[in-house]
């Protein structure tokens, strides 16, 4: 009798998990720009940490990977890899909601954060975009230094007026990869996932701290990043957007 009653728990358990895993909802991850706390536009000005002087950002893109939801029974991987450019959504005016990444079909439950990487795993990274079919978003040249056989894993670009050069404006861009390069993102946030509802996350991204977070990037002596050879700098910045997330 009890070997039955066992038996019987066993199955409606295993029933009970399978049941939670074919159980799907949509994760809506709705990316804020912000600059020193307050809502962020491109193409508008703000002073740069450290200098005041005017600066003004024209893009804004990154490869987003190793999504993941977690709680107390581990994480559930729900995306590979993407590639994101807000750049389109905070230029003028832009929705209260900010640049909306939805990832559909995810395993309903509750959940207390979410983990993230900027950037491309190693092992995806190791290839070209040639070894990828044309629907891969691995596949874009455009996001690829050839010389450095690795993808551009964060990319910003604008204009800043020097104190010493008023008049004229200086482009920058600041394009960051490499297999050192990728971090790790992981916020607390309290979410439940319901059948074929759509959750919303909000996640912040405060420029200020990019350029001044950990420590500040001296854009005086460096205004383009383009070689491997600025590894350094590349790790300082990645440090920074590590701590820009929130």
């Amino acid at each position: 009798m009890f070997r039955n009653v066992f038996f019987l728990i066993c199955v409606l358990s295993l029933l009970s998990c399978d049941d939670e895993d074919t159980k799907k909802g949509s994760l809506n991850v709705r990316f804020h720009l912000l600059f020193d706390g307050q809502p962020m536009e491109m193409f508008e000005n703000y002073p740069y940490p450290s200098t005041n002087e005017p600066f003004y950002m024209t893009r804004l893109s990154f490869y987003i990977s190793e999504v993941s939801m977690l709680n107390s029974k581990g994480n559930k991987l729900v995306k590979d890899i993407d590639f994101l450019n807000l750049t389109a959504t905070f230029t003028g005016s832009y929705p209260q909601t900010g640049f909306e990444y939805t990832i559909p079909s995810v395993p309903t439950g509750d959940y207390d954060h979410i983990r993230f990487g900027i950037g491309v795993p190693k092992a995806l990274n190791a290839k070209s975009p040639n070894e990828f079919p044309a629907t891969s978003i691995l596949s874009s040249p455009a996001e690829y230094w050839q010389s450095w056989a690795s993808y551009v894993f964060f990319k910003t670009e604008g204009s800043i007026k020097f104190n010493e050069n008023e008049n004229n404006e200086t482009d920058f861009a600041l394009h960051l990869g490499g297999d050192e390069a990728f971090r790790t993102i992981l916020l607390p946030r309290n979410f439940s996932i319901k059948e074929d509802k759509v959750t919303n996350v909000d996640v912040y991204l405060d420029i200020k701290k990019y350029f001044d977070g950990v420590n500040t990037y001296d854009i005086h002596d460096t205004q383009k990043i383009h070689s491997l050879h600025q590894l350094p700098l590349i790790n300082l910045l990645m440090d920074n957007l590590v701590t820009a997330f929130e």
